[in-house]
Parts: structure tokens; C-alpha cells; sequence
């Protein structure tokens, strides 16, 4: 399938190396390929690889993603959720319903449903390959190129580090040492289970069955659940008190860990950790600055590579989004090569102010999933409650008011006319 369709075409064709088939990879692959640019993404995994969690999409990823033929409006495997319920952490009782008007629902999905879709779309477009088993171990910025483990070396007009929160090659753009990331004191254990585990009670299949994000906020932690994968798997996160977790999507824990965690939280949220497997994988949530370098010569950073968000605001498949839509845009408006240094300035510049935004906005997210002691014992106000769930969706819903493309077009005719 022609790469040309339905997209509007680049002026300067580039040869652009992506780092990492991740979300954040694939998705500027996609982006930049329907353009016109040759692609070459290089994922150091033997096969296609997920977390096998839940991601939540926001508005406009969602409609970013049907814009790219990566998802379709009515896509099964991505179902709008109709708001958010909250519940009471120790009864289960529900205190409070925020719904989501039509055109501001959010769409949960399973992350390996995701990275199917996206990863099906890359390889309809002849001018995108995949590789795996490629592992890059070094980068000249000067080159620009690449070199693989087995010492092949492969050069380009663009590199994009996309290789993730671990990021093994930051570095090359960034100093390690300007690596800040602090402990947030929590971290999340993940389940995702299957629908006929939940069918002979009627309490669990009810969460699997309808379109609300729960939410259980207690003393030292909260949960969330949700349904993906066409509702026949619930996603359930629960965030704790971070004493034994690694910053890992492959580390776990003993079950018996996650039990002790939520003894005395409402029965079905201890039903379902019943249903866990014996190992529970649990993940350090750090807080991550935006890195203070996003390109060096002709490399850039992009996603959780460069700026790792923690889960409170749902913004991480957001933020890879719009990272993908800035450098799409700026790439597709240069008129020769030696603009290309102004357009990853551009990149930068629109990028940076968005997301330290993102991050305050973050922080505040955070602050509303908790209680005091005090308040988790207390007899709910169903009306203070309510007040609660507009606030903590209205501070969700802050974070999807922007244009990544406007913002980066700006950015670049203001350097262009400068220069």
C-alpha cells in the first residue's frame, strides 16, 4: 500500500533512523512515513513485544490515531469509556458518577493491542521497515549514524531515540548525570485478567461488563479498573507505597505482598487480587524532569526516552502523540536539508513549555488519589464527593487542550524568520 495516501506529502524526503518499536516509535514512523520520508525503525527485541497492561486514550489520540489508519472509529479493541465512578475504598460503595460527553470520552486499550495495531499499519506502508533483533549500542551524532550490536553501521539524514523510559542511548543527546528522576513513593501492581474469571460472580463480572472507569481512592494508595480488548479482559492498577518495586515493566512481585497491601479494602477489589497470578508485576512510578536536551546535531529524543510520565494524568500515549505530530509537522514544512537543524530546534522548543505543563498538571492528579487518614474513614458527603470527580476529570481533561502541530509550525517560522 502506497505511503502517499490520505496525508499530505514532504518537501525533503529524509532517511530517518527510529530507535525502539515502541509506541512512541511507531507511531512517528507511521506519521512520518505517510509523508513521504523513508523509514528504518531498529527494536532490539527478537519479536513484537507488550507490557500486556492497559493504556487509556485520550480524545485526541484517539482521533490522531483513526487520522493515521492505525485504529478505526468503532474499533472493538478500543471502546469508549462513559465516565468516571468512584468508589468508597473500604465498602465499595458508589459515591460519585462523572460522565463523559460524547466527544470527550477517553478510550482505554490494552498496550499490546495498541502496539498491534500500530505495528500492522507500519508494515502496509512500503517505504517503513521494521527490524528486530537489531540492537543499537552506539551513536555518532556527527554522522549521523548507528551501530548494531553485531557492528553493522547504518547512517541517515535523522536518528530518533525512541527506546523508552530505560533509554540506553539518551546520553548521546542528554549527559547521564543531568538524569534526575525522583522517587514519587509509589508504585503500581497490574493485573490484567480474563472475562470468564470474573463471570461466576456477579460483582466482578459487573466491572468488566460496563464502560466506567472505577476508582477506589484510599489512605495509602488507590486502585483503578477498567475493561479492554473488547471487554473480555479487566485492566486493574493499583497504586501502593513503594517499598519492594523496580522501575521495570518485567519485575514482580509475590502475591502474597499485594494481599497484606489491601487487607481491609472492599471486597471486590480483594476478590480480584484473589484471582492474581502468584507473581504480580509491580512498577516503581518515578517522577521524571523533561530532559534539558531534546536533539544534538541530527539526533533527537522522543516519548518516555525523553520525557517518562508518570500514570496519574493517563498523558504517556498523549505525549508520544504529539511528539510524533511536532516533528511530522516540522519535517514536512523544511524546504531543503540544511533547514533541517532549524526544524529540530522548532521540535524542541514547542515541546519543552507543553510539557513541564503536563507535569505540574501531573503532580495535581496525583494530590486528588489521595486521602488523609481521617477523610478515608469518614462517612462520604455525596456532594463534596461529586465536586471530587468533576475536579479530578476537569484536570484530566486540562491536558488535552493543545495543538502539537500548530504549536511546532509556529515554532519553526519565528526560527526560519530569525535566522
Amino acid at each position: 500500500m502506497s505511503s502517499k495516501s490520505a496525508a499530505d506529502l514532504c518537501l525533503v524526503p529524509l532517511r530517518v533512523l527510529v530507535v525502539g518499536a515502541g509506541i512512541a516509535g511507531l507511531s512517528t514512523a507511521i506519521s512520518l512515513g505517510r509523508r513521504g520520508h523513508s523509514i528504518l525503525v531498529l527494536e532490539s527485541a527478537k519479536e513484537l513485544q507488550s507490557s500486556g497492561a492497559g493504556v487509556v486514550l485520550v480524545p485526541p489520540a484517539k482521533q490522531w490515531y483513526e487520522s493515521e489508519k492505525v485504529l478505526s472509529a468503532d474499533d472493538s479493541v478500543c471502546r469508549a469509556a462513559e465516565g468516571f465512578e468512584s468508589r468508597r475504598w473500604d465498602t465499595g460503595e458508589a459515591i460519585a458518577r462523572t460522565a463523559f460527553p460524547p466527544e470527550k470520552r477517553a478510550f482505554p486499550i490494552l498496550h499490546g493491542d495498541l502496539k498491534w495495531a500500530l505495528t500492522s499499519r507500519a508494515e502496509k506502508l512500503d517505504n517503513v521497515e521494521i527490524r528486530f533483533d537489531s540492537r543499537v549500542i552506539d551513536i555518532d551524532t556527527d554522522s549521523p549514524d548507528v551501530v548494531l550490536a553485531t557492528g553493522e553501521r547504518i547512517g541517515g539524514d535523522l536518528i530518533i531515540i525512541a527506546d523508552g523510559v530505560g533509554s540506553k542511548l539518551k546520553w548521546k543527546v542528554c549527559p547521564s548525570e543531568t538524569e534526575r528522576a525522583k522517587p514519587t513513593g509509589d508504585a503500581a501492581y497490574r493485573l490484567v485478567l480474563p472475562r470468564e474469571l470474573l463471570e461466576k460472580d456477579e460483582e466482578l463480572l459487573a466491572l468488566v461488563q460496563n464502560s466506567w472507569i472505577k476508582r477506589w481512592d484510599g489512605p495509602r494508595g488507590h486502585s483503578v479498573a477498567y475493561p479492554v480488548h473488547n471487554h473480555e479482559l479487566l485492566n486493574v492498577v493499583l497504586i501502593h507505597p513503594d517499598e519492594h518495586a523496580e522501575e521495570s515493566w518485567t519485575f514482580a512481585t509475590e502475591k502474597r505482598h499485594v494481599v497484606a497491601e489491601f487487607r481491609g479494602w472492599n471486597s471486590a477489589l480483594r476478590k480480584l487480587i484473589d484471582l492474581a497470578p502468584d507473581k504480580v508485576p509491580n512498577f516503581r512510578i518515578l517522577a521524571h524532569s523533561p530532559s534539558p536536551a531534546w536533539a544534538k546535531g541530527a539526533v533527537i529524543l522522543l516519548g518516555d526516552a525523553c520525557h517518562a510520565m508518570p500514570p496519574y494524568l493517563g498523558q504517556g500515549v498523549a505525549q508520544a502523540v504529539e511528539d510524533a505530530t511536532a516533528i511530522t509537522t516540522v519535517l514536512s514544512l523544511i524546504q531543503s536539508k540544511q533547514q533541517l537543524s532549524a526544524a529540530l530546534e522548532a521540535y524542541e522548543t514547542s515541546r519543552k513549555g507543553r510539557l513541564f505543563e503536563i507535569q505540574a498538571a501531573t503532580t495535581q492528579a496525583r494530590e486528588y488519589a489521595y486521602r488523609r487518614d481521617a477523610e478515608a474513614k469518614a462517612v462520604p458527603d455525596k456532594e463534596q464527593e461529586a465536586k471530587r470527580s468533576d475536579d479530578v476529570v476537569k484536570v484530566i481533561r486540562s491536558a488535552w487542550i493543545w495543538d502539537a502541530a500548530e504549536a511546532a509550525r509556529i515554532a519553526l517560522f519565528q526560527i526560519l524568520k530569525s535566522a
